[in-house]
């Protein structure tokens, strides 16, 4: 008897308008955050742990190590 029997509601699961603005909110908080910490704590490497400084050094090295092979 289905007279008696009456349906149940359905559940979904998707999150509510007001819980995904709040969380976009919070997400975009946190990044503004990350970008404030990030710009005021920028280090400042050595001059000698450049690329351009690296391969110079290297290229000189070469230059030595031929000029050096030609004395013998």
């Amino acid at each position: 008897m289905n007279l008696f029997n009456q349906r149940k509601n359905r559940k979904f699961n998707f999150p509510s308008k007001q819980k995904r603005e709040e969380e976009l909110s919070q997400k975009e908080s946190l990044a503004s955050q990350w970008d404030e910490i990030r710009s005021t704590s920028k280090r400042k490497g050595s001059v000698f742990s450049s690329l351009p400084v690296m391969v110079m050094f290297l290229i000189a090295v070469l230059i030595l190590l031929y000029v050096l092979g030609s004395y013998e």
